[in-house]
Formats: C-alpha cells, structure tokens, sequence
C-alpha cells in the first residue's frame, strides 16, 4: 500500500510538472495566437486592419493571461509587473480602435504592446521561448 502511494504521488508530480512545460500554458498561447495573426501584417504590407479587428481580443487575453495561473517562472513580481504593463498596453490599443484614432496612433499602440509582449514570449522558460516564430 505504502509503495501505491508513493507511486500516485510519483505520477501527480510528473503530470503537475507536464502541465507546465511545452503549450500548456493556454494564456500565453492563446495571446500569442491573436499577437501572430495581427502583429506581422502591420510589418509585413502597413495593414492595420488586423489589429483594429484583433485589439477587443488582445486585451481580453492579456487580461486572462495576468490573471490567469502561470508557470512557476512567470511568478515572480517583476514578471508581474510586465503582465501588468501588457494588459495597460492593450487596453490603450482597444480604446484607441474604440475612439478611431489614427492609423499612426493604433501602430503605435500596437508595436508598443508587441514589444512589451515580446518580453514574456520569448522569455527562456515560456514555452517555445527564445526564440522568435
């Protein structure tokens, strides 16, 4: 019986650990997800249609992924801090859509949010991190 137990607790460990590696963290995945579909066409051909039609859905992730549980590595208050800043950065880029303001301010807005982001997506420990997709 004693073995069982050590064997359960074993296993609960590995499948706690698991659950922190790779895309599990769904926050930061689902942010990235919207981050790639906006972000480059901007770069790409100055199109700023995507991120007037993603910055409703940028904030809602920032804000799921701040307040969201979080890898042990993103614990830390300075990384809450840059959680913090990302979800003020997206918010200004939703009001600015919301007010129509102009396409110089929404870029702005965006490659401010994009930087900030960057921070924890390529972070060493965020999943797929390091490095830039």
């Amino acid at each position: 019986m004693k073995k069982l137990s050590v064997l359960v607790l074993v296993l609960l460990t590995a499948f706690s650990v698991q659950a922190q590696k790779g895309n599990a963290w769904e926050g930061l995945s689902n942010m990235k997800s919207i981050m790639k579909q906006t972000f480059p066409p901007l770069i790409k051909e100055n199109n700023l249609q995507p991120a007037k039609n993603n910055a409703a859905k940028l904030y809602e992730k920032a804000v799921e992924m701040e307040n969201g549980v979080k890898p042990k590595a993103f614990r830390k208050k300075a990384m809450n801090e840059k959680f913090s800043s990302i979800t003020s950065l997206a918010k200004e880029l939703n009001d600015l859509v919301i007010q129509k303001a102009s396409d110089e301010d929404i870029k702005i807005g965006l490659v401010n949010l994009h930087g900030a982001f960057a921070e924890i997506a390529h972070h060493k420990k965020a999943p797929g991190g390091g490095k830039h997709k």
